[in-house]
């Protein structure tokens, strides 16, 4: 996924920073390794969430290296840029076919509670103090995939180092993800927002639930 976002933000550093393109990704690979060692140690590979740790530092660095200039609404539009050039997966990825939407709620509960086991045990060894806690299905909804994360340590990076300005826009990448399924993501809190989790529902965008939802979503 990485190297897919990583072709977004050059192809807006060229439609954007046509003359700087090249010197902002040199200076975003000599900034990298210094910003990425700020980071809490949550395991790397072994930990399913890591990469999105590693994505949020890659934006860090190439906002640094751009002198800031690659903001929230840069991010905005690299995000709208992968929906643009993935879109044709919605295709194979359609929520709104009930066997398929079930086949990947199954598969992706096993994932997610494996997760949210191995947490438990790291973090009762002293590790992954700093990673993100996971509730599976918190409300028991056969309609929807759910689940809450507890804490953020992208969050808590922000906030150490003074990045809270991006945490809204980056959040916005799971809505992106949201459309390519065909779901709508419910979601009516967030740590950046200020709560101590984030709620996760995604629901078939054809559902009545989808339709009819007029609460709060970020």
């Amino acid at each position: 996924m990485e190297k897919t976002v990583n072709k977004a933000i050059i192809r807006y550093l060229k439609k954007h920073f046509p003359n700087e393109w090249k010197a902002i990704i040199k200076r975003m690979k000599e900034l990298r390794p210094g910003l990425a060692a700020k980071a809490p140690d949550i395991g790397g590979k072994e930990n399913i969430l890591a990469d999105n740790i590693d994505m949020f530092i890659l934006f860090i660095a190439y906002y640094e290296a751009s002198d800031r200039r690659m903001n929230g609404d840069a991010i905005d539009e690299i995000i709208d840029d992968l929906y643009r050039h993935h879109k044709f997966l919605g295709v194979f990825l359609n929520a709104n076919h009930k066997r398929l939407f079930s086949f990947f709620k199954k598969k992706l509960y096993r994932k997610y509670r494996e997760y949210a086991a191995l947490v438990k045990e790291k973090q009762a060894h002293g590790e992954w103090r700093e990673t993100w806690g996971m509730i599976v299905d918190p409300n028991n909804d056969s309609e929807s995939f759910s689940f809450t994360l507890v804490g953020c340590p992208l969050v808590e990076y922000a906030k150490k180092y003074g990045y809270m300005e991006l945490m809204p826009h980056m959040c916005g990448l799971d809505h992106a993800y949201a459309k390519l399924m065909h779901t709508r993501l419910i979601r009516t809190h967030t740590v950046a927002t200020g709560a101590d989790s984030c709620d996760y529902r995604y629901v078939p965008d054809k559902s009545e639930t989808a339709k009819n939802y007029t609460g709060k979503t970020i």
